[in-house]
């Protein structure tokens, strides 16, 4: 499959060849090897055994309502939330934009039942612009544990992985925000049930979802056509762990929830050695009529812990449709900053670079980051660059 679509879009790799500029690449592969080749001593981002940490633990711990984890004789009920917040500078060929987003606010519950079922939600919360304090359910799911390998989930779910960096919970992302290619692709919580089975070195998932939620609460409708979602892993070496991540949508205007793509399919690895690790990510897209056309990109994200709470992330992203208009300019941030005429091309790049302090872990962290965007189309070149921090907390 993978080589079928390489092969496809060869032609697009070579129209666009000379879009990649040498010091773009240059940059990106110095930026790899300085990571891939340290040899500092590996640090876990929860320093065990640090007062500061043991004070974390002690308020995190808080959340816990009733009961005990790990007492099966009784349910265990916790409070779950997170905020994230940021400031963001951008500027391009057009004009300048800042402000402060608060970017996701939610609360919900974790309800463990038995040893083997839980029941979990959580509401999106009032942001700028909203009328109440509860907008709607982010998700609403069961789990139940069929045995230590296989789980079953039903309901409004967390989505699935969809790529390496959508699968991924914005909890713990390395960047700021994520690629133009996960976005693009992006498939908000959807209804349906998913099975995932973990067999020696390989983890299968399978699932079988609708495309389409009510207007109010979000909660899953029955219109639209039915999704199929199919992931492979394998743990190929101590090391690494390639996936294989597919998704099938007939399309139907009722999938309100989904891309208007009738095949994604994202061939995508995940290394750490140490303190240094890589993701990397090759996309392919085929459009339904409702899309401007077909995606492929590429994503390389090299990350390195520099101290025991410090971390540097890089990340290159390349993305080129087979149609003039086939890529929108991403809503955050650059859009409002680029001409008109730029909002849609067919060539897109990205280089991206920060830093995350972790106080606690992914639970409490700063993070910091410059992103310096290329779009292109039949009009030429533009670019934007954003500068954002961010404060994550989650518990």
């Amino acid at each position: 499959m993978l080589a079928i679509v390489l092969n496809k879009h060869s032609s697009l790799m070579s129209k666009h060849q000379s879009f990649v500029s040498g010091k773009t690449i240059l940059a990106a592969m110095i930026v790899s090897a300085a990571l891939s080749f340290s040899s500092n001593a590996f640090a876990e981002k929860v320093i065990k055994g640090d007062p500061l940490t043991e004070k974390f633990d002690d308020i995190w711990g808080m959340s816990a309502l009733y009961g005990e984890r790990g007492n099966n004789d009784k349910p265990f009920i916790k409070l779950r939330g997170r905020y994230h917040g940021q400031p963001y500078w951008a500027d391009g060929d057009a004009a300048s934009d800042s402000d402060w987003e608060n970017r996701r606010i939610r609360l919900g519950l974790d309800v463990t039942l038995s040893e083997r079922l839980e029941f979990a939600f959580d509401f999106n919360m009032y942001r700028q612009g909203g009328d109440s304090l509860v907008n709607n359910f982010d998700f609403i799911s069961l789990n139940y544990a069929i045995s230590d390998d296989t789980e079953i989930s039903v309901g409004k779910l967390r989505r699935n992985p969809l790529t390496r960096e959508d699968g991924t919970s914005s909890n713990k992302i390395l960047t700021i925000e994520r690629s133009i290619l996960s976005t693009r692709f992006f498939m908000d919580n959807v209804g349906g049930g998913y099975v995932n089975h973990k067999e020696g070195s390989w983890t299968l998932g399978a699932g079988i979802l609708k495309g389409s939620t009510e207007e109010d609460l979000r909660l899953p409708s029955l219109d639209g056509a039915t999704m199929l979602q199919v992931n492979i892993a394998n743990q190929i070496s101590d090391i690494t762990e390639i996936r294989l991540d597919y998704l099938n949508n007939s399309g139907d205007p009722d999938n309100n929830d989904v891309e208007p793509f009738r095949h994604v399919v994202s061939l995508n690895s995940s290394t750490q050695s140490g303190p240094t690790g890589l993701i990397t990510d090759i996309i392919y897209a085929e459009a339904l009529p409702e899309a401007r056309g077909d995606l492929f990109g590429i994503v390389i994200m090299p990350h390195h812990m520099l101290t025991q709470r410090l971390q540097l992330v890089g990340r290159y992203t390349f993305t080129s449709s087979n149609e003039g208009n086939g890529i929108r300019i991403p809503r955050r941030y650059e859009r409002a900053t680029v001409p008109e005429e730029f909002e849609f091309g067919d060539k897109h790049q990205a280089l991206y670079a920060g830093l995350n302090y972790y106080f606690y872990g992914h639970k409490l962290k700063l993070m910091s980051g410059v992103e310096y965007t290329d779009f292109g189309n039949e009009s030429g070149n533009t670019s934007a660059l954003t500068v954002s921090t961010a404060v994550r907390m989650y518990f």
